[in-house]
C-alpha cells in the first residue's frame, strides 16, 4: 500500500482525484497497474494534501480499506494475521492482540489522537514509511512480515523493508508470530511537547525467558532515527540473566546502533542518550511481563 505521497503526477489542482471502489484486490491491482492511480484508505494524506491545496497525487484514488480480509485481526495456530486496512483503533481494542503482543497495541495506542487512530489504517500508516511512525516500530520488534501482492504476483518482506515497495503493489496483511510461553514485550515513546507531535524517541522490546529464566531471545526496535526502524544488533546477549547488566547492554547498543538527527525536539546528542534511557524502561517492562505468572500482569 503506498504512501499517498510518493510518485507525484502532475495533476490540474482544480479538477479533485476520481474515486475508484474495486470489489476485490485483484481488480484494486490492476488499476494500480496503470500508473495513474494510488491506493486510498485511511484518507488522511490524501486530507492533508487538500489542506495544503496541494494536487490530488494522482488522477485517480483507489479505495482499498473495505477490500474483502482487508479489516480483519485473525489469531491462527502458529501467528496472527492483520488485514492492511484494519483501523488503528481497532488494533487498540482488540483483546487478544493485547494478551499475545501489548507491544503492538501501545504503539497503536499511542499514535496521534483518537480521532486520528479511527482514519489511519495499519497498512497505511507502514506504507508511509515515516521513520516516527509508531506501528512499524513494535512490528520489527517482533518480527512481523509483510504480505505484499502485486500485479506480477506475491512476496513476503520484512516490516523494515517498507521502502521496497512497489507502486503498483499493495501490503495484504501483516503476519506476526505467535509469542512463547514466557515473552513479556513493551513500547515506550518520547514526546517532548504533546500528543501531536511526532516522537522524540520511540522503542520497543520484546523479551522471551527459557525454563531456567536466562534469556532465550531478545529485540529492541528503534524508531525516529535514520532509516528507522531500526532493529538493534543484540547478538551474544541471549543465555544471560535478565538483570540491570543485560538491559544496560542492549540499551548502550541502541544508543550506539541508531543514528538520531537534530531537529526541533532535540540535538542528536540528546536523543542518543534520551534512546538508551527508553531502551532501558522498553526492555525493563518487558521482563517483568515475560516474568508474570500465566494470567499475571503482562
Amino acid at each position: 500500500m503506498t504512501t499517498l505521497d510518493s510518485g507525484l503526477l502532475p495533476v490540474d489542482t482544480s479538477t479533485p482525484a476520481a474515486l475508484l471502489t474495486p470489489r476485490t484486490l485483484d481488480e484494486a491491482l490492476r488499476m494500480l497497474a496503470g500508473g495513474d492511480a494510488v491506493p486510498v484508505a485511511g484518507g488522511v494524506a490524501y486530507s492533508l494534501r487538500r489542506h495544503d491545496r496541494r494536487p490530488p497525487a494522482a488522477a485517480k484514488l483507489v479505495s482499498v480499506a473495505g477490500l474483502p480480509g482487508f479489516g480483519d485481526i485473525t489469531v491462527h495456530a502458529d501467528h496472527v494475521t492483520i488485514g492492511a486496512g484494519v483501523r488503528l483503533s481497532a488494533l487498540v481494542a482488540d483483546e487478544r492482540l493485547a494478551r499475545l503482543w501489548p507491544v503492538v497495541t501501545e504503539a497503536a495506542g499511542s499514535a496521534a489522537t483518537g480521532r486520528i487512530r479511527r482514519l489511519v489504517t495499519l497498512g497505511g500508516n507502514i506504507a508511509a514509511r515515516d521513520e516516527s511512525h509508531d506501528p512499524p516500530v513494535a512490528l520489527a520488534a517482533v518480527g512481523a512480515t509483510l504480505a505484499v501482492r502485486g500485479a506480477t504476483g506475491a512476496r513476503s518482506i520484512a516490516v523494515t523493508e517498507a521502502d521496497r515497495l512497489r507502486p503498483d503493489e499493495l501490503i495484504e496483511y501483516v503476519r506476526l508470530p505467535l509469542p512463547a510461553a514466557r515473552t513479556g514485550s513493551a513500547y515506550e515513546k518520547f514526546l517532548v511537547r504533546g500528543v501531536w507531535e511526532y516522537a522524540c524517541v520511540n522503542v520497543a522490546a520484546v523479551v522471551d525467558l527459557a525454563e531456567d529464566g536466562t534469556v532465550r531471545h531478545l529485540a529492541l526496535a528503534v524508531g525516529s532515527v535514520a532509516g528507522g526502524p531500526v532493529a538493534v544488533d543484540l547478538t551474544g546477549l541471549t543465555g544471560a540473566r535478565p538483570d540491570g547488566h543485560l538491559v544496560t547492554e542492549a540499551a548502550d547498543r541502541a544508543a550506539a546502533g541508531t543514528t538520531p538527527y537534530s531537529d526541533v525536539k532535540g540535538s542528536a546528542a540528546y536523543k542518543t542518550r534520551m534512546i538508551a534511557e527508553f531502551s532501558r524502561r522498553a526492555l525493563t517492562t518487558a521482563i517483568r511481563r515475560a516474568e508474570a505468572p500465566e494470567g499475571g500482569d503482562r
